[in-house]
């Protein structure tokens, strides 16, 4: 029985020439653009309900893995206990168009029950990492440069000190 089954999944005859070449990374580079375009540009989460307020352990605990899935997939299910979550779309236009509204029944709720989060799962992934750097702006970590933080429009609280222009 297995002989067969291998008998018809293997081809015969002589193997076909099969070329690859860089023609692959260019597309793979198109894609990876226009995907990141759609995620800072075109994606819109909103929280009618607002966000459950977590404790402070949790969310140092989270800073400590911004780039962990598990934990910030954890963290976002706990602030979205209760609370309804609206995914919306911005077409070139500007208008939006909502792509799924759900509440978070529980903690350990199955998302790929949602239609939107079952097509495209990198909703919920997007959603983490949107979550996480809402947490870094919150509590900004010591070694970020000064640079990025202003550019994120925080203050660091220190003070500056002019230096003396010399003369020549």
């Amino acid at each position: 029985m297995y002989e067969e089954t291998a008998a018809n999944a293997i081809p015969r005859g002589t193997p076909q020439n099969f070329v690859l070449d860089a023609s692959v990374l260019d597309a793979q580079e198109a894609h990876n653009i226009a995907r990141e375009d759609v995620k800072q540009n075109r994606i819109e989460y909103v929280f009618p309900d607002g966000l459950n307020q977590i404790d402070l352990f949790e969310e140092a605990r989270a800073l400590t893995m911004l780039y962990d899935f598990d934990t910030m997939y954890d963290l976002t299910m706990q602030m979205l206990v209760g609370r309804s979550i609206e995914i919306n779309i911005i077409n070139f236009d500007g208008s939006k168009t909502q792509i799924c509204l759900f509440q978070v029944t529980d903690r350990h709720m199955n998302l790929r029950g949602v239609d939107a989060i079952n097509e495209y799962p990198c909703l919920v992934t997007w959603l983490t990492e949107f979550i996480g750097a809402h947490i870094s702006k919150k509590y900004p970590l010591p070694w970020q440069s000064q640079p990025q933080l202003q550019a994120a429009g925080i203050k660091s609280g220190k003070k500056t000190r002019k230096k003396a222009k010399a003369t020549v």
